[in-house]
């Protein structure tokens, strides 16, 4: 399966998360616009500059023009660096480079022809309110992008980052070693069902736990690295090899019938994983509260400032309305047309 995924790391933050990718085996190409956030990546195999780049310093759309500017060159190294049937780019939603160059990335490879999912981070509601809003307007922005594969969301709000990394990593590639170390006379979980599960549009979870019991995993599914799931129990496949006493009738109550169910058995751990649901709004609502709340308070501070003469104000969102809804019509038939929606 390592040979089937690769990943793509955009900016630091996703380049701490691709790192322990690499670690376990995986392809990982890692691109970014600050050269010193690259060079403290030690023994990194793939690594890659955009020229012109030094830094974006949480500007999103500074991102995005490297990225449009130096698109052809990106395509060529990821073909000739970490080509595989599914890659996940990987980026946090309240950073620069990443939350700017992220979902423009991954639309614009989807039009090639690709098989592009994600692993994005949101930020903890004590972290600025710039994160806040560029996690906002990125969100707005992966939402639309029709035909991405699974969407993985690591929230920072819910403990402390390496170690969230860290466990989201573990529980991902477990799931992948699946069909080679869990077997049943039950039933099995081939890879084709892995990465059929991995294909599916819409926000995923991947937990692995010692829980022996469909409580325990139901807790894990919805206390655990990932933003919790909506309550409308939108889901496409789960993916399980369960231990115990768990159960894979007890998993479809707690979040919702999937289209179909892969399972297979063994004594030690509950792997799990959760595809084709739909993204966290109550999760993204509270983002939005966070910059709704602080608005007027950082406003009347820069009105103070430009009294000392200080021009240059705030990125504020220009409209505090919820994502849009994924726009009507064909798919975009240009590479111009995909990248003027996005400055």
């Amino acid at each position: 399966m390592k040979d089937r995924i690769s990943f793509v790391a955009v900016g630091q933050a996703g380049g701490n998360i691709g790192r322990l990718f690499e670690q376990r085996g995986f392809s990982v190409l890692y691109i970014n616009t600050s050269q010193e956030d690259l060079d403290t990546l030690e023994n990194a195999k793939f690594k890659y500059h955009i020229p012109g780049g030094e830094g974006c310093n949480k500007d999103r759309h500074k991102a995005k023009q490297l990225i449009i500017d130096d698109f052809d060159n990106i395509a060529s190294e990821i073909d000739a660096k970490v080509r595989a049937e599914l890659t996940f780019v990987v980026f946090a939603s309240g950073g620069g480079t990443g939350s700017g160059a992220g979902p423009m990335l991954m639309d614009l490879l989807i039009d090639e022809g690709k098989h592009i999912g994600a692993v994005t981070v949101i930020p903890a509601p004590e972290e600025s309110v710039k994160s806040h809003i560029n996690a906002y307007e990125c969100f707005s922005e992966l939402t639309e992008i029709a035909g991405t594969a699974a969407c993985f969301i690591i929230d920072n709000g819910n403990g402390e980052k390496i170690c969230l990394n860290e466990t989201f990593v573990d529980a991902f590639t477990a799931f992948l070693e699946i069909p080679e170390k869990h077997r049943s006379i039950r039933g099995n979980i081939d890879r084709a069902e892995i990465l059929e599960t991995l294909k599916a549009h819409g926000m995923a979870v991947v937990v692995s736990s010692g829980a022996t019991e469909s409580a325990e995993v139901i807790q894990a599914l919805q206390s655990g690295v990932s933003a919790p799931a909506e309550a409308d129990r939108a889901v496409k496949y789960i993916a399980a090899s369960l231990a115990g006493n768990a159960r894979m009738m007890d998993l479809e109550k707690a979040v919702g019938v999937p289209i179909d169910n892969f399972q297979t058995f063994n004594g030690e751990e509950t792997i799990c994983c959760i595809s084709g649901l739909t993204y966290p709004q109550t999760r993204l609502d509270a983002v939005y509260e966070k910059v709704s709340e602080n608005r007027e308070l950082i406003r009347k501070n820069l009105a103070a400032t430009r009294e000392t003469g200080l021009k240059k104000g705030v990125n504020f969102l220009e409209e505090m309305d919820p994502p849009r809804k994924k726009p009507e019509g064909k798919k975009p038939q240009s590479r111009r047309d995909i990248m003027s929606r996005y400055l």
